[in-house]
């Protein structure tokens, strides 16, 4: 992830007013302290939908949707973190600093001008290959693309356009506009060939699809012949504005459907513009490439479910089984739909029609259904040997499935399909689950799965102690007097890995730069989206005390005691082990009992300590 100067960040919400950013989107009343308006994220006629100018928050009191002027912007925008703080820098004018390396990836220090040069380039490229495909050099690829069915609303609504059989042409053009053969290099526009000392039109003789972002800006160019010359397809290389791995053709248009409760994931350009011509504007495609955790990722974010409708060939059902995987990592619903052999969803439209591809999507299969489907065609179920290769297969995949009840749905699935017991197959589970979990322990203690062993670690919290790390929450997002108590009693507590941790560490560093300690710029700085989510969900809570000066003192030894708790339960079973297996570290032992001693004595202090406030 990019990082910025927080006072960079501070700077860009303090110049967007809540109010004034969401009025382009929503029509707002002035009600009370605040504003009023229909929730842009559900349905209603009633306005449930509060802005409020001083918190500088909003939230919907029908869906429960909420947040500060960052989120609000992701949402509506369907961008992440740093490009809604891009989206409000620019529209507050305010210069975008150079990013730097974090430390954990190298991220580009190509400058945001060059950038956007690179941008007007490539949008300037569209409008000539656009203009083009409606010349006389064009009627062919115009000919073409209607006898595909597409009309000029469809053409224009995508931006089609043609490249001309020229090997200079927009180059050409792109020069007499002022640009840089460098940076028209850059944009992928050309490429030069050193040997022979010649710069040359990269895409020649080919329909092209702008490919654009979810801000609406022409990343780069997908290239189809209209012939059997290969490649049938050929994308813009990668570049400052454009990675085909983290990239989805569509997703600009997609990203306007409101609710938009799927994705359907196709493989080609013409399979999008079909589904979107006949009503399925929740498609897109990868640009030509198996299916990526980032385009995974960007899918998450704006719907949990996605259904795959790759080509019905052999190629097609090898790319669903490689995305399924992925896209379940990326927290999605899978679901496969199944077309007839060879077809792909353009055609099935083409010939069958919107509602018979309505019906192929109620048909799909959830991702263990599909897995089943090809154990069927992928062994000879009518042999012993088949069967029992089959079924070792399908155990493996029930193995990976972390919910029992999910599990046992299936084990009867995959008794009938290779006529193994069921009482076998789970017991071929449980083997399997065994071994997976003792080579993840092999791993751990050595030492050679550090995202494993850290999650490990984490405990899971007492109800009490989360209360108490959720109302601190809450109460450090109350101003600067009651946050500066809070993060000055938790430097002795220390609770590593926590919501509460993190949260104090923004408002400490707000604290230190002076800055006014409240929930809309807490959530600034938070830049994972279910974090700030949930800090929206604690900033909602209803707190009752007599005195808050005492609250927080018995909030944080809520908190103390239940880190003591874990970590005396920790020394507890150590002494049992070596109870158990014999006291070969005297030394060690003795240092256990103290501090297990101290622990004791320290837990019994701070909950004599609460009774006592109380």
């Amino acid at each position: 992830m990019p990082w910025y100067p927080d006072d960079w960040i501070d700077e860009v919400t303090a110049s967007c007013d809540i109010v004034d950013v969401i009025r382009e989107y929503v029509v707002l009343k002035p009600s009370g302290r605040g504003y009023f308006g229909l929730c842009p994220f559900h349905n209603e006629k009633t306005a449930s939908f509060h802005v409020s100018p001083e918190k500088q928050l909003y939230h919907c009191f029908g869906c429960g949707e909420g947040g500060n002027v960052i989120s609000f912007i992701m949402a509506m925008e369907r961008l992440d973190f740093v490009e809604a703080l891009h989206f409000l820098a620019e529209k507050a004018g305010i210069p975008i600093p150079e990013q730097k390396d974090t430390g954990r990836q190298k991220v580009s220090t190509v400058s945001e001008d060059i950038k956007e040069e690179l941008y007007d380039i490539n949008r300037e490229c569209a409008g000539y290959y656009h203009k083009m495909l409606l010349s006389d050099q064009g009627r062919p690829a115009l000919e073409y693309l209607r006898s595909r069915g597409l009309n000029m609303g469809v053409i224009k609504a995508f931006g089609l356009g043609y490249a001309p059989d020229d090997w200079e042409s927009a180059l050409r053009l792109l020069k007499s506009k002022g640009y840089d053969e460098s940076k028209i290099l850059a944009a992928g526009i050309a490429v030069e060939n050193k040997e022979k000392g010649r710069v040359y039109d990269r895409f020649r003789n080919r329909i092209m699809f702008p490919i654009i972002d979810m801000r609406g800006r022409v990343t780069g160019f997908g290239g189809r012949v209209m012939d059997d010359s290969l490649p049938k397809y050929l994308n813009t290389s990668d570049s400052p504005v454009f990675n085909k791995s983290t990239t989805l053709y569509g997703i600009n248009r997609t990203k306007k459907v409101r609710p938009l409760e799927f994705l359907i994931i196709v493989e080609g350009y013409m399979d999008v513009i079909a589904l979107h011509r006949f009503g399925f504007p929740q498609a897109v495609a990868s640009l030509g490439t198996s299916l990526t955790m980032e385009q995974a990722k960007l899918m998450r974010r704006l719907a949990s479910e996605v259904y795959i409708a790759y080509d019905g060939d052999t190629a097609g059902q090898a790319a669903t089984l490689r995305g399924l995987d992925i896209l379940k990592e990326a927290g999605c619903k899978v679901r496969v739909m199944q077309f007839p052999q060879g077809m792909d969803p353009d055609e099935v439209l083409a010939r069958y029609g919107p509602e018979y591809f309505k019906k192929l999507m109620a048909q799909s299969f959830p991702l263990i259904g599909y897995k089943f489907e090809m154990l069927k065609s992928k062994y000879d179920l009518s042999t012993q040997s088949g069967g029992m290769d089959a079924c070792k297969e399908g155990c493996e995949i029930l193995a990976k499935v972390d919910n029992e009840i999910e599990r046992e749905v299936y084990i009867p699935q995959l008794e009938a399909i290779t006529g193994i017991r069921q009482e076998a197959i789970r017991a071929q589970i449980k083997k399997i689950r065994s071994a997976n979990e003792q080579n993840n322990l092999k791993r751990n203690i050595s030492g050679n799965n550090r995202n494993t062993r850290d999650k490990k670690s984490l405990k899971i919290l007492h109800s009490s102690q989360t209360k108490a790390e959720m109302y601190l929450i809450n109460l450090m997002a109350q101003g600067e007097t009651a946050a500066a108590k809070v993060v000055e009693g938790l430097e002795d507590i220390s609770p590593e890995g926590s919501l509460l941790n993190e949260t104090a560490d923004i408002v400490k560093g707000l604290l230190e730069r002076g800055r006014e300690v409240n929930g809309a710029q807490i959530l600034s700085h938070m830049q994972d989206e279910a974090k700030a989510k949930k800090l929206i969900e604690i900033f909602n809570i209803e707190m009752e005390y007599d005195n808050i000066d005492n609250f927080i003192s018995d909030c944080l030894d809520m908190v103390a005691v239940g880190i003591l708790e874990s970590k005396r339960q920790n020394i507890q079973n150590e002494i049992t082990r070596m109870d158990q297996e014999g006291i070969s570290d005297p030394d060690k032992y003795r240092m256990l009992l103290k501090q297990l001693k101290d622990i004791n004595a320290e837990i019994k202090f701070r909950q004599t300590r609460k009774e006592g406030s109380s």
